[in-house]
């Protein structure tokens, strides 16, 4: 944990019990606003100056039992150097920092400044300039590249499966002053960044959360009015919902199968990735599942929550037996306190996901997933075919087609042994039809893999029609 003040804190459990706290002052007195921390060097940025301070280890930790690694700052030989930056000058700005999976690219962003804001004297490109583009070699932070975005950023971040790619969410207007989102890609060649595509997604209301997927073929976007918008790239599909908070926050789970919504008064949503509320509830309660854990019904808490973020790296393995930790969340609220979400699918007459609730920073570790074809089996058990269709037809045969043959063969399956009425013929047809009829053609590699295993579900249905 950074505060604000320069405190550094580390803390490091055992199962549910918090074994070690390191209280870190080595950089009281610094205005921290954002940071990228590794085990080889910190960087950061500052709330009213054009600076990045660069703090780098000529020591490396010890120990890789990270338990071991909590040492304080001043027994690694850290050297502090400072860098200036392009930007706004003697303004209060929240810079934000990200850094690429390779770490050899730093982006430093903060909102745009109106024209009308920029004193009489003029002012360069750099200066107006509110995307810089650093690189990291040899232990030195070097600016290659500034631009001006065309609109306010409300997220900016590198692509996971694109190293040197930057995706944008933009707040623009359209030609009626309507609210709008822009997803936008940035590319970095030759030390320059340059925008290379711009999506226009129709809002209802100004955009005020959003978040990728794991796989960044789908946008989310949380709205002033309480909607979410889902912007699904390969179908080129928008797809509408509303909350029944204000989503202040958004937050994928690292499968890909389900979001969930937090507001800042402390209320959690959870949606299926077609958009389909899931009922939440506690684990320790009764079977009372609702749309919406309140957390001020549980404690005394009056701050606000800012954050929510899963327990795993992005880009996660999807194999089960990885060992990696897929559903814990971690809550901050604001001046606290801190929480761990443990989730699991529940036991009720419809699809349920039920809580742990860890208090302080404390938790239960488990190696099941929350994946796509975990969510499609339990809506079938419960016989919500139409949920599990729609999870279904926004899933990418080309990318994941071992995971949509066998959710597709289990609907099919479950619809087949079931008496033929009008609305059982039209969720098969829907079933097949997200191989036969796809919105976007498929790659022929993908035709030919799987086409004759289908094709034996096809006939299955034709026979059943012909009863």
């Amino acid at each position: 944990l950074v505060f604000g003040s320069g405190v550094l804190v580390s803390l490091s459990l055992s199962g549910p019990q918090l074994e070690k706290v390191v209280i870190d002052r080595s950089l009281v007195g610094k205005l921290i606003l954002d940071t990228i921390s590794d085990d080889s060097f910190i960087i950061l940025s500052f709330l009213a100056q054009s600076k990045l301070c660069f703090i780098q280890f000529t020591k490396k930790m010890g120990s890789p039992d990270i338990n071991r690694r909590l040492e304080k700052l001043s027994a690694l030989d850290f050297k502090i150097s400072y860098y200036d930056i392009p930007g706004p000058v003697n303004r209060t700005t929240k810079r934000r920092l990200a850094i690429n999976c390779v770490q050899d690219m730093v982006i430093c962003w903060w909102p745009l400044v109106s024209d009308d804001a920029w004193p009489w004297a003029p002012v360069s490109s750099k200066n107006r300039a509110n995307l810089l583009l650093l690189s990291y070699a040899q232990g030195v932070l070097e600016v290659l590249s500034s631009v001006r975005t065309e609109w306010d950023p409300l997220d900016v971040c590198f692509g996971t499966k694109q190293p040197y790619q930057v995706f944008t969410v933009e707040h623009s207007v359209s030609v009626d002053k309507e609210p709008m989102a822009d997803s936008c890609i940035y590319e970095c060649v030759r030390n320059k960044i340059q925008c290379i595509s711009v999506t226009r997604i129709p809002l209802r209301s100004k955009a005020i959360s959003c978040c990728r997927n794991v796989t960044e073929d789908k946008l989310i976007l949380g709205c002033e009015d309480s909607s979410i918008i889902l912007y699904e790239t390969h179908r080129r599909v928008t797809l509408l919902a509303q909350a029944e908070l204000l989503p202040s926050l958004i937050s994928c789970h690292p499968s890909g199968a389900i979001l969930l919504v937090g507001s800042n008064q402390g209320e959690l949503q959870i949606f299926d990735m077609a958009l389909s509320p899931i009922n939440i509830q506690l684990l320790a309660e009764d079977c009372s599942p609702s749309e919406t854990l309140q957390f001020n019904k549980l404690f005394d808490v009056s701050s606000s929550l800012v954050q929510m973020q899963w327990i795993a790296p992005q880009g996660v393995s999807q194999k089960p037996e990885s060992g990696e930790i897929y559903d814990l969340l971690f809550l901050r609220f604001d001046r606290g306190p801190l929480g761990v979400l443990l989730f699991k699918l529940g036991k009720s007459r419809k699809l349920v996901i039920s809580l742990d609730f860890t208090f302080f920073v404390a938790g239960i570790f488990t190696r099941g997933q929350l994946g796509l074809v975990d969510i499609i089996f339990q809506y079938i058990h419960y016989d919500e075919i139409s949920e599990a269709i729609n999870i279904l037809s926004s899933m990418n045969w080309d990318t994941l087609g071992h995971q949509c043959f066998i959710c597709m063969s289990a609907i099919v399956n479950h619809l087949l042994r079931q008496k033929l009425t009008p609305e059982r013929e039209a969720q098969l047809e829907a079933s097949l039809g997200t191989f036969y009829a796809p919105t976007r053609p498929l790659l022929d590699t993908t035709i030919l893999e799987y086409r004759d295993q289908i094709s034996k579900y096809a006939r299955r249905f034709f026979h059943h029609l012909l009863r």
